[in-house]
This record gives C-alpha cells, sequence and structure tokens, in this order.
C-alpha cells in the first residue's frame, strides 16, 4: 500500500500548481540567463516569475535561491507579492516545508478573491496549493472539501483546466483511500473537460499517467500501458520533466510487471537520467529503489545490492546515520529502511547469512532511530505550544491586574465585549466545521448512492446471465442431444427433418452465446465487436465454402458501446451476412469495421442484388435491422442494383 501512495500522489499533488507548461528545457535555460543578465528590477522579476512556472523541472535548491530573490525584488518595487508568495510556495513543498506552505497560503487567499476577475486566476492556484498542502500531510477531509469547493467555482465561472486538474486530484485521493471506481469515475470526468490544445498537455499528461498507475495497480496491464503511452508525448509537448520522469517509472513498472526487465531497465535509466535533470545526482532516491527491484526481479542480485547500498553509504555521509527531524528528513529515513529490507531480502536470495543479518540489525536501528525522531519531533512542538501558552497567560494576567488595580470599571466593560467577541467566534467556528461536516456527509451519500447503482446493476447482469447460461442454454444443449440420438439411430425418412433441428438447436446455443457475451460486460469496444464478427464469419465458412469472406479493420478510435447498443450492432451485421449467403448468391463478402471519429460499418457483396420492389425492400428482416440500429442511435442505408451487389453501411448518426 505504501509503494502505491507514494508514486501516484507524487503525480497527482505535486502537479496542481503548474498546468500552464509549454516550453522546452531550451526555454528554461534561455530564462536563466534573462534573469541572471537583466538590470531592471521590474523587469527581472517577471522573467522570475515566468520562469518559475516550470517550477517542477527546476532543481529543489535553485527553486528556494530564485524564491527567495523574489522576495527581495518585492520589497524593492512593491509589486506582485502575490506571484513571488507563490514561488517560495512550490519552493516549500519541494523541500516538505508544508507548515510554512500553508501558513503563506492562506495570507494570500486573503487579498485574492474569485469575485475579482483580476485575482481570479491567482485564487484558483492559491486554492490548489492549499489541496496540495493538506495533501502532502495526509489530511485527506481537508484536502477533499477545498477541492470540491475548487470544482464548483469553476465550474460556476467556466473554468474547465482548473476543473479538470482539481478532478485528477480528486481521483488520486480516492485512489489512496481504496475507492477505485470511484477513482476511475472522476478521472475520466477529469478527461471530459480537457481537449486538444495545447494548454491541456499537462493536465491531460497528469490524468493520463495516474490512469495508467492505477490500471496496473488493479492489473489491467493493457489499458496501463494504453494510457501511459498516451500520457509520455503529453508529457514531451508540456517540457515538464516531472510528469515525464513519474511516466517513465510507471512505465518501467508495466514492464516489470510482464517481465520484461530489460525493456523496464532501460525505461528506467532514462527516468533517472531526466530525474537528475531537477534534482542533481540521485543517491537514495524512489527511482535508484524502484532500479534496484527489477535488478532483483531479474536476477542481477549483485547490481541490485550494489546499488542500494550507494545509496546508504552517501546518505550516512551526509546525514551521520539516522535521526532526521524535518517532514523531508523524515520521509529519507522511512525510503532508508526501505533500503535495508530489499538489501536483506537480496542477501537472503544469494544466500548470504552473515550479510543478512547484518542488514537486518541496521534496519531495526535505523526504526528505532526514525521513531525516536518522530516521538522527539512530536515532543518538542508540544513543549513550544505549552511555552508560548504559558507566556501569553502570564502577559494577560498582568496586564488584567493593572486593569482591575486602576480602572476598574474601564477593565469590566472591555472584559464584557471580549468575551462577547469570543463567544462569537465560537459559534461562528462551530457554524462553519457544522457546514463542512454536513457537505462531506452529503457527497459521502452520493457517492455511495452511486456505488449502489454500480453494484446493482453489476449484480443484474450476472444474474441474467447466469439464468440464461442454467436454464435456456441447458435446454438448447438437450435439444441439440437428443437429436444427434435420432440421427445415430437411423431414422432415414425424417432425416432432413432432424438436421433442420439440429441446425436450429445450434443456433439457439450460438446466439445464447452472444447474448451472455454481451450481459457479462458493461461497455463493449469496437475492437471486441469486431472479434466476434470474425468469431461468427469463421464458424460460416465450411458451410459456405464457395463464398470468399473478408474483414478489413479501420480502428484509430477504440469507441465503447453500451452492451444493448453492441448487441444491436452485432445482430445488424449477423442478419446482413444471413441475408447475403442465403439470397445473394454472392462469391465474395467484404466486411469493413472503420472508427475514426464515429462509427461505421460496411458489408459489400457482389451478388445478384436486391429487387427494388417495395415488398423485399420492406421484409421482416430488413425492418428488424432498421429498428435495431434506431434503438442503437444509428443509422442504416442499403444501396442494391440488379446484378451490382448489395451495400448495407451502418454509421453513427451525428448532431
Amino acid at each position: 500500500q505504501m509503494g502505491k501512495c507514494a508514486v501516484i500522489w507524487m503525480v497527482g499533488l505535486l502537479s496542481l500548481a503548474s498546468f500552464y507548461c509549454v516550453g522546452q528545457t531550451a526555454t528554461i535555460d534561455s530564462l536563466k540567463e534573462q534573469v541572471a543578465e537583466e538590470k531592471d528590477n521590474t523587469k527581472k522579476l517577471e522573467i522570475l516569475i515566468k520562469l518559475c512556472d516550470y517550477h517542477q523541472s527546476i532543481n529543489k535548491d535553485s527553486l528556494y535561491a530564485y524564491a527567495l530573490l523574489a522576495k527581495s525584488l518585492v520589497v524593492k518595487i512593491k509589486k506582485y507579492k502575490t506571484p513571488a508568495d507563490i514561488i517560495l510556495i512550490n519552493a516549500y513543498l519541494r523541500i516538505g516545508n508544508t507548515d510554512s506552505a500553508l501558513a503563506i497560503t492562506e495570507a494570500n487567499l486573503l487579498l485574492n478573491q474569485v469575485t475579482d476577475p483580476l485575482t481570479r486566476s491567482q485564487y484558483f492556484t492559491l486554492e490548489a496549493l492549499k489541496a496540495d498542502c493538506y495533501g502532502d500531510a495526509a489530511n485527506y477531509k481537508d484536502a477533499l472539501s477545498t477541492l470540491y469547493k475548487i470544482i464548483n467555482e469553476a465550474e460556476q465561472y467556466g473554468d474547465s483546466l482548473v476543473s479538470a486538474k482539481n478532478m485528477s486530484t480528486i481521483a488520486v485521493i480516492n485512489y489512496n483511500l481504496d475507492h477505485v471506481p470511484e477513482a476511475f469515475n472522476w478521472y475520466f470526468k477529469g478527461i471530459s473537460f480537457t481537449n486538444n490544445t495545447s494548454r491541456f498537455n499537462a493536465v491531460a499528461a497528469v490524468l493520463y499517467i495516474n490512469l495508467a498507475e492505477t490500471y496496473r495497480w488493479v492489473k489491467q496491464k493493457d489499458s496501463a500501458e494504453y494510457y501511459i503511452n498516451k500520457a509520455i508525448p503529453l508529457c514531451q509537448l508540456a517540457g515538464n520533466l516531472f510528469f515525464y520522469a513519474n511516466a517513465l517509472r510507471v512505465k518501467a513498472h508495466i514492464y516489470k510487471d510482464k517481465k520484461d526487465y530489460a525493456q523496464a531497465e532501460k525505461i528506467m535509466l532514462d527516468c533517472i537520467a531526466v530525474r537528475e535533470k531537477t534534482e542533481s545526482v540521485l543517491t537514495l532516491s524512489n527511482e535508484l529503489f524502484v532500479m534496484a527491484g527489477i535488478y532483483m526481479k531479474s536476477g542481477k542480485i549483485n547490481k541490485a545490492i550494489s546499488l542500494l547500498n550507494d545509496g546508504l553509504a552517501f546518505n550516512s555521509t551526509t546525514n551521520n546515520g539516522l535521526g532526521n527531524k524535518t517532514k523531508a528528513g523524515l520521509e529519507v529515513d522511512a525510503l532508508k529502511i526501505s533500503y535495508y529490507r530489499t538489501v536483506a531480502n537480496c542477501y537472503q536470495l544469494r544466500g548470504d547469512s552473515k550479510n543478512y543479518e547484518e542488514t537486518l540489525e541496521k534496519m531495526i536501528v535505523a526504526k528505532d532511530a526514525f521513531y525516536e525522531a518522530n516521538s522527539a519531533t512530536a515532543i518538542a512542538e508540544l513543549q513550544t505550544k505549552y511555552e508560548v501558552q504559558k507566556k501569553e497567560k502570564t502577559i494577560v494576567e498582568q496586564k488584567l491586574n493593572i486593569t482591575v488595580k486602576n480602572y476598574w470599571l474601564v477593565g469590566s466593560a472591555i472584559f464584557a465585549i471580549m468575551a462577547a467577541v469570543i463567544i462569537w467566534l465560537v459559534f461562528k467556528n462551530n457554524n462553519r466545521k457544522q457546514k463542512i461536516k454536513m457537505q462531506l456527509a452529503v457527497e459521502e451519500e452520493k457517492r455511495i448512492a452511486a456505488q449502489s447503482i454500480i453494484d446493482a446493476e453489476e449484480h443484474e447482469r450476472k444474474r441474467i446471465a447466469a439464468d440464461l447460461h442454467d436454464n435456456i442454454g441447458a435446454y438448447a444443449s438437450a435439444i441439440r442431444a437428443d437429436v444427434e440420438k435420432i440421427t445415430d439411430n437411423g431414422f432415414q425418412k425424417n432425416n432432413a427433418s432432424l438436421q433442420n433441428l439440429q441446425q436450429h438447436s445450434q443456433e439457439i446455443i450460438n446466439s445464447l452465446r452472444d447474448t451472455i457475451w454481451v450481459l457479462n460486460k458493461e461497455n463493449i469496444t469496437i475492437t471486441g465487436i469486431s472479434d466476434r464478427i470474425k468469431n461468427y464469419l469463421n464458424k460460416l465458412q465450411p458451410t459456405y465454402d464457395h463464398i470468399q469472406f473478408h474483414i478489413n479493420e479501420e480502428i484509430n478510435n477504440d469507441i465503447r458501446l453500451s452492451s444493448h447498443n453492441a448487441l444491436n450492432v452485432f445482430r445488424i451485421v449477423q442478419e446482413a451476412i444471413h441475408n447475403a449467403v442465403k439470397h445473394s448468391r454472392a462469391s465474395n463478402i467484404t466486411i469493413n469495421i472503420i472508427s475514426i471519429e464515429n462509427l461505421m460499418i460496411k458489408i459489400i457483396d457482389d451478388g445478384m442484388g436486391i429487387s427494388s420492389t417495395k415488398d423485399n425492400m420492406g421484409g421482416n428482416g430488413l425492418l428488424n435491422m432498421k429498428a435495431r440500429a434506431k434503438e442503437a442511435g444509428m443509422q442504416l442505408d442499403i444501396i442494391s442494383e440488379d446484378n451490382k451487389g448489395t451495400s448495407l453501411i451502418l454509421q453513427a448518426t451525428t448532431n
């Protein structure tokens, strides 16, 4: 569970504040040169703000230095306070100083209102950073409350970019809370707000990366690979090295799960190279930890041991071993424990009991120091809070004694006013908390209701499929078995009728299989329908060996249809092929399946054609096909000339 959250939370939350990055690394280098060369303070700060829009692709130490420079320039020119503070907030989040980041964020929100068009963009950025701070502290309740508020306001003002990026983060939180169906729901909601313009490249990339990681976690490898391959080009277009490195890491995980360790290692080396551009030399890092895991899985135990021990050795020389008291330091210590655990596993696999035992002892020491550091931090915070409260109480008591002694009447009045203000503030605060609780309760009730509907539909679909299989399927199979027995016993006079009965029984079974195929799936892709048509043609071919069947696919957009619509489409194609082989006297039947923007299916034969008389064109078979097409929201056209064949075209209607 820890490994799952570490990857996707980083991809999801650290990406919130910068969805406007469209430059390349060359752009960042150019802006750095301009900052260094510019002499005018106002222009220098404007360039610096533009540069730090790409904060995720800048080394975290450099970013902090840029933040301090921006603050010093604001003091000189008295402008751009909020943009400079946003740079500092992002720098604090990069180094794990969440409390300071949250304090600066809340202070700036007092100066930027959503109702003001001039400050609305900064307001949304600050609110998203506020959710970042809560998420970084695993305070999911306050993070969700903030995110729902942002989405409601973004929809009110028609800002689809803000809606999409915050829906992505809601999905990440649901994923981390193991609400996987709800996570998928929010991912696809976010995707629906994006379009193909460059300003959406970054948010689309994050959505696809998180989708891929979620699909990988639920062991749907094909879907995971599909979405990560969509994400990587968008990361490159956005010019965001942080996104790109995380996409490569997810892709390496996918190949490791597929046991293609050579490809996983190659991709992970690329990932490390990208991360070193923003984090300098990687020593004790998640990237090297993933690489060591690939080495261990692929049997390169010594390489894994060497990589992990090098990271541990470097950390020991720069940190004196253990016991960091900052949030970032504690995260490093937690990662170090994982390093020790993996090294120990490697020694065990190698049969090196001596080093295995020594490493376990080091891991125990690391754990003890980690817990001691946590405890020391908590005690220090409580002690500081106690001392501050004690000093404040002493000051208040001294002031009160002086007031009582010299100005008893005035002091009493002031005390009464202060008491009234405190009571009012407590009442207002309790009222605000109650509103938040009610809002969260309503959202949770909506989520539970939606999930209940999904569960009920899934249960009903499985029940119908089981009933069809157990009841009608059993009867159809029994009919077929009885007919085969009669045929084997030699009733020659009734042989033709018995063969027809046997064929009809087989058709019942085939129809039943097709129905079960649809009912067992909530949504069916065009590829799935095409595969079913191929299977149907393979069954027909031995019976109609005088006819050549051809099927051509051009599927660029693998559209998903509801199970009901998919069944209608398959039945129309099935009926068209059945009519062609029975009545057209054709030598060739071609099925073209095209899905570029919308779905189109063509069934073409080179037979005798359909007579243009009213009776033939209005037969029950054609009427049923047109009724199915209408029910599926599609249009059915038939083009036919005598002795020139027939073309049946089924295509999605456009509004």
